[in-house]
């Protein structure tokens, strides 16, 4: 059974994820669908790559993963869509810089393949609907053809895939972390750029507090949570390692992004390290 994941920006109302489910299934009868996300925002590549990167590598091998944000055609602007194959998955998408945000320093090693502009034979009187749905021909052709066993370099000449785009990483020094908000999950937890490898690597198991935004008082703690009941304990709000491997930021039993309006995407983030529990409490008065 062949799997197809997508992550896009087409929204849950509206027809989009209909019609291009429609025509996979009419093209891969027996096609298993996966929806990462359709709530992606309008042409937030950053969202979309933080969704498969996130997500990708819980599916097995051979499973073919779709991006469609940010990748429009225009006659003044025309996007290239490419296709590649990285530890045994497919992916499939636009050419603007979102695959290194997923993939950061080992993108630039990844043959990547542009796909032919093609339609479906039963719709090839509908050149316009296709050009500016791109996704409902070029896309449905590649899957059709990575199903059938074909490889993306049998699909589309290789193409050089735009780079220069990535998540940034938290600034690493010797006694903090200086990181940011990256994006919300539906609860309103904070997700940052600050992994547990970072923070064990610069911690190296001192104490600590961490502080988002501002001075405000609410807005620090100096533990870290096991899982979302035990953040009651640590404080006004809770810190804890996402299954994702980075800090995130929450309130115990409630939206942390409602409740601080004034924390937003971009908020900074300082992880402080101390030589003793002494000199951190002094910190904090």
């Amino acid at each position: 059974m062949i799997t197809v994941t997508l992550t896009t920006d087409w929204g849950t109302d509206g027809f989009y994820t209909g019609a291009f489910k429609g025509c996979l299934v009419a093209r891969v009868p027996g096609v298993q669908l996966v929806d990462i996300s359709h709530q992606i925002e309008p042409l937030r590549i950053s969202q979309a790559a933080w969704a498969l990167k996130n997500s990708y590598h819980y599916f097995l091998a051979k499973t073919i993963h779709i991006i469609a944000v940010g990748g429009k055609l225009s006659d003044e602007n025309p996007v290239q869509h490419i296709c590649f194959q990285y530890k045994g998955h497919y992916f499939i998408g636009p050419n603007n810089g979102v695959w290194e945000m997923i993939f950061n320093e080992e993108f630039p090693s990844i043959e990547t393949y542009k796909l032919p502009q093609v339609l479906p034979k039963a719709h090839a009187h509908a050149e316009n609907k296709f050009h500016a749905f791109p996704e409902l021909g070029m896309y449905i052709d590649a899957i059709g053809r990575l199903a059938m066993g074909e490889r993306p370099n049998h699909i589309g000449e290789k193409i050089e895939a735009v780079r220069g785009r990535k998540i940034g990483l938290a600034a690493r020094m010797p006694d903090s972390l200086q990181g940011e908000i990256i994006c919300f999950d539906v609860y309103g937890n904070a997700i940052t750029n600050i992994t547990k490898k970072d923070f064990d690597k610069v911690g190296l198991g001192r104490p600590f507090t961490i502080r988002v935004g501002s001075m405000r008082k609410e807005t620090t703690t100096d533990k870290i949570a096991k899982n979302y009941y035990d953040g009651a304990k640590s404080g006004f709000i809770m810190a804890l390692f996402s299954f994702s491997g980075y800090l995130e930021i929450a309130l115990p039993n409630d939206n942390f992004k409602k409740y601080f309006s004034h924390v937003d995407k971009n908020t900074k983030l300082t992880v402080r390290f101390f030589n003793s529990e002494e000199e951190k409490e002094a910190s904090l008065h």
